[in-house]
């Protein structure tokens, strides 16, 4: 039989697991993300640094530490916290002062890396991971979310900038693309040309023509159509 406790208890190892996931790859201490995110430190040390503290983090905490992070909550921790409202539930708000929840739609965030498939960790997760779409997004079966994979536009757009793209056209000269590569590298590039023998790209502001891609290596392709800067 799972009891009230034990569904807090999932519920708060799979908050533990995507914060931990934040911070690793943010390289961050959890102070500097309760900081980056308006949380005083101890909402996200006692989580660490105690995990059976009967604690577990309201909505609002968890939207506060997706917005500040860049890392949208995942489905599976959404899913564990819907599940887990009953009322022997432990939270660190009270009842009364809880909004309700709002259905909002969603797009698959991708795990995407500027390395090829060999070299890439396998520490990196695979996991089934949503980020909230953008209205003018919503409706778009072809849409999907990403972290931007390299530091290639240097400050005006960084490394692990939130991302979103398309394919429900084909891509024009103009056009900001991701494209992934038959050995699994990806890289957002400024289309500047379509030709014959492939894609003329650039990786600089202002453009230049950096490097052509062959149609033959490319294994996918989509529009951005939303940047989040930090």
């Amino acid at each position: 039989m799972v009891t009230a406790e034990m569904k807090v208890q999932s519920a708060k190892a799979l908050v533990i697991e995507y914060i931990d996931h934040i911070l690793d790859r943010k390289k961050w201490n959890g102070t500097d993300l309760a900081r980056k995110c308006g949380l005083a430190p101890s909402t996200i040390l006692r989580l660490l640094n105690n995990p059976d503290h009967p604690f577990v983090p309201t909505m609002s905490t968890l939207q506060k530490i997706a917005h500040g992070s860049g890392y949208p909550i995942p489905k599976k921790v959404l899913d564990a916290l819907g599940g887990g409202e009953d009322k022997g539930a432990l939270d660190d708000e009270p009842e009364a002062r809880r909004a309700p929840r709002a259905r909002q739609a969603t797009v698959e965030l991708r795990h995407v890396s500027s390395l090829p498939a060999a070299l890439q960790s396998a520490a990196n997760p695979r996991r089934e991971s949503y980020a909230p779409a953008p209205p003018q997004l919503e409706g778009d079966e072809t849409a999907f979310a990403f972290h931007m994979p390299d530091n290639s536009f240097g400050m005006w757009l960084k490394t692990g900038s939130l991302m979103y793209a398309s394919k429900r056209r084909d891509p024009v000269p103009g056009d900001i693309v991701m494209i992934t590569d038959k050995n699994e590298k990806t890289r957002v590039r400024l289309l500047m040309d379509i030709a014959e023998n492939g894609l003329t790209l650039s990786k600089t502001m202002p453009p230049n023509p950096d490097e052509t891609l062959a149609f033959d290596d490319i294994k996918d392709i989509a529009i951005v159509v939303v940047m989040v800067r930090d």
